[in-house]
């Protein structure tokens, strides 16, 4: 059992189908690591939209929508039975529309957001989408591949470049990292231009952890051929990181950071679990 009080409300978004169940085991188990209530939400793609022009095609689309809702529901509820924790389970149709509402109903009353990444999703859209709403819910979301094996956080990496976001991510591991947990600030081409006179990039934030009692340490890095992306995220699987937690850009590169960039290149070849942070 986890020694952090920090985690309560556990939210998890899957889309119902076989491939995502995988995502509702993890939900469980990680809400199981803290004793924390479980809110898990259906999205079910709503086929009805894309023939809303043809009467008849709209009610068959709306009926197969329906039933398919009712299918993946029910596989969630069967799942997660026997969970050692509080587990509730909702659904919603998906539709650009009812996103935001998702994230403003639920993940903004959670201390987590858990969501199944790659192979997880019958649509990877959906999957994009779903991860837009909740990160501009200002709620840390994590994104799971579908090997991990959920346990107390005890070694998080952080990527770290004095933006907003940054230290949104910082305060996030204070919240979901364990007492005393080694925390790697990992700083990717920054020390280009510095100056002696300068304080060095990442050291104030270090300390800030440390003073809360975490085992913090600076490295700069790289990204030489492999890009940013990929020079995070090999830096902290190969230090054994338990999480990689990143910071997105602000509101005007929001688009950029959600829907291609840096997100989109970590998620294409995950290789540990990554919190993201808006």
């Amino acid at each position: 059992m986890s020694k952090n009080t920090s985690i309560r409300d556990v939210l998890a978004v899957v889309d119902g189908t076989a491939s995502s169940l995988t995502g509702v085991d993890q939900a469980v188990a990680y809400a199981g690591l803290y004793d924390a209530a479980l809110t898990i939400v259906v999205v079910t793609e709503n086929l009805a939209w894309a023939a809303a022009v043809d009467p008849m095609a709209y009610a068959t689309a709306m009926e197969v929508s329906d039933a398919q809702r009712k299918e993946h529901v029910a596989a969630v509820r069967k799942r997660a039975e026997g969970a050692p924790v509080h587990v509730e389970v909702h659904a919603l149709f998906e539709a650009p529309g009812l996103l935001p509402g998702l994230a403003k109903e639920e993940g903004q009353h959670a201390d987590i957001a858990l969501i199944p990444g790659l192979g997880g999703w019958q649509s990877d859209g959906l999957r994009r989408h779903i991860t837009e709403a909740l990160m501009f819910a200002g709620v840390p979301t994590m994104v799971m591949p579908g090997t991990w094996k959920p346990a107390p956080i005890t070694h998080a990496a952080l990527g770290w470049n004095a933006s907003l976001e940054a230290f949104r991510a910082a305060r996030a591991i204070l919240d979901l990292a364990e007492p005393g947990a080694a925390v790697d600030v990992v700083i990717v081409d920054a020390l280009d231009g510095y100056k002696s006179d300068q304080p060095v990039p990442g050291v104030q934030i270090a300390r800030h952890l440390t003073r809360h009692g975490h085992n913090a340490a600076v490295h700069a890095i790289a990204s030489a051929e492999h890009g940013t992306s990929d020079a995070l995220q090999n830096f902290a699987f190969e230090q054994r990181a338990d999480v990689l937690v990143i910071g997105g850009y602000g509101r005007s590169r929001a688009v950029e950071f959600v829907l291609g960039g840096v997100t989109r290149e970590l998620l294409a070849r995950q290789r540990l679990p990554i919190v993201f942070v808006h």
